[in-house]
């Protein structure tokens, strides 16, 4: 069952129906903020994880690159020159790899956490924004 709808002429009369509908909603953006709350302190979480996981990979694949193999004896055996190639290949592949992400996901994270970012201040907003609503149609007594 969802909340029920909350009906201005309610506001009006201001039964305790209407009021226990209130708190519901009250109640039900309370959680949501919460939760919201949690999900954008995941998600900059997942952002620096994401970058520090990118750095790392960087300098491995840094590392990787400067690596030389050295062969033994007065020649380099196919065997060892396929190392060093796929070595070199593996390197290349996580800088682009790397690249990549910088370009895509990074920025797009950003923007997708930073729309979140609207959603805790809307039960302040709501509750002034009905308080003002309350004030200006309560019967004068």
């Amino acid at each position: 069952m969802g909340l029920q709808p909350l009906e201005f002429s309610d506001c009006y009369v201001e039964s305790p129906h209407f009021r226990e509908r209130l708190r519901a909603h009250e109640a039900e953006l309370e959680k949501t903020n919460k939760f919201i709350k949690e999900l954008l302190k995941d998600g900059k979480a997942l952002v620096t994880a994401t970058k520090t996981l990118s750095e790392a990979q960087q300098k491995f694949a840094h590392s990787l690159g400067g690596f030389s193999f050295e062969f033994i004896g007065d020649a380099e055996t196919d065997d060892e020159r396929s190392i060093d190639e796929s070595i070199q290949e593996f390197a290349a592949f996580l800088r682009t790899l790397e690249e990549q992400r910088e370009m895509m996901m990074l920025p797009e994270l950003k923007i997708k956490i930073s729309a979140l970012d609207i959603f805790p201040k809307l039960p302040e907003q709501f509750s002034a924004m009905f308080s003002n609503m309350l004030c200006s149609v309560a019967p004068e007594r």
